[in-house]
Order: structure tokens, then C-alpha cells, then sequence
């Protein structure tokens, strides 16, 4: 299986001008970019390779991308779902990882992936972590609600042509931040 890291988005809410894949965290002497961190966890994991999908909105991380060789795959930019849509024809299932989890590592890769190879069905898998440990300072995204408690969507998926999701929870606070806003971005940048 492949991930497919998305890195398309607007980053409207971060600011204009800012492409989020391309900002960098971490102290002086180790800092890192956004993309460069999820790539490392992809390359680490399970993940047989890996792709960058890029869109009009983020010439400078397709720049980026290819200057540093990760391989990438145009999508229409028009949001979140419509670029799974787009992909799904090309590559029937897939890892997605949104470019802004600062705290994705290869074993949170690796169980979603082994999620999916045993459930039988084959039904997209959506990674979440338990709204209520969450650290107090961050905002939730996308909250959904399974088997009557409150799920955080943290960016990491198994993204099939199944129409139904399962849910796969992981008991880990930090893999529910995501970097959205310039709040965000503050958050992420105290805790490294």
C-alpha cells in the first residue's frame, strides 16, 4: 500500500502566502519542515512508497518537492474530498496523511495499515483520537462521534472506493494536532 501525503490545501487559515507544508518547527539547530517531518514517518512505515499531492494553490511546495526529490501527483485543489476522489481511480486504496501532523510517526502508520489488512471488508479506514484527552490548549478539528463518544479526525486515513469508514482510535493526544491556524502553529512549537 501507498500513502499519499497531502500537501494542496490553501492554508487560508494560516495566513496569506503561507504554504503549510513548507513551514519549519523546531529549535535552530534542528528544524524541520512540515512535509519533511510526515515524510520520514512514511519512509519509516510499512508504506511501499509514497507521493506528495501538490495543486495550484502550492507551487512552492511542489518546488520544494521536487528539489528534494519526493515524487508528486497533481490534484484539482477544490478541498479535502474532491482530491480523494480524484486519486481514488489512480490508486484503489491508499494511505492519506495530511502534510500538517507534526506528530505522525511510523507505528501510527503502520497500525492503520495493518487495521485495514485484517478487517476483512476492506472499508476505509478514519484515524481519530478520543476528543477528551486531548491537551487543554488545542482545538479540536473535525469531531465525530462512534459508538457514543467523541472522536477527534486526526489525518491519517486508509482511503478506499467504499463508501462506508470505519473508525481507528488512537490513544494518543498529540497525533490530534494538526496545524491550521497560527494558534496551532504556536501550540506545536512549545511542545517541540
Amino acid at each position: 500500500m501507498i500513502a499519499i501525503i497531502l500537501a494542496g490545501g490553501k492554508s487560508s487559515r494560516l495566513g496569506e502566502g503561507k504554504e503549510k507544508a513548507l513551514i519549519k518547527i523546531g529549535g535552530s539547530e534542528n528544524q524541520k519542515r512540515l512535509i519533511d517531518l510526515v515524510v520520514e514517518s512514511v519512509r519509516e512505515s510499512k508504506a511501499e512508497d509514497f507521493l506528495v499531492a501538490i495543486t495550484k494553490n502550492t507551487p512552492k511546495t511542489e518546488e520544494y518537492c521536487k528539489l528534494v526529490n519526493y515524487k508528486t501527483v497533481e490534484t484539482p485543489g477544490e478541498g479535502y474530498h474532491e482530491d480523494l476522489r480524484y486519486l481514488l481511480p489512480r490508486y484503489p486504496e491508499f494511505v492519506s496523511a495530511a502534510c500538517d501532523i507534526p506528530f505522525l510517526r511510523s507505528e501510527h502508520i503502520n497500525a492503520i495499515i495493518d487495521a485495514y489488512l485484517s478487517h476483512k471488508s476492506r472499508l476505509s479506514i478514519t484515524g481519530a483520537v478520543p476528543l477528551d484527552i486531548l491537551p487543554k490548549n488545542v482545538t479540536p478539528g473535525y469531531v465525530l462521534e462512534h459508538e457514543g463518544k467523541k472522536l477527534v479526525s486526526c489525518g491519517i486515513n486508509v482511503v478506499t472506493s467504499s463508501e462506508n469508514s470505519i473508525a481507528f482510535v488512537f490513544n494518543e493526544p498529540l497525533l490530534a494536532i494538526n496545524v491550521n491556524t497560527s494558534d496551532d502553529l504556536s501550540v506545536v512549537k512549545r511542545m517541540i
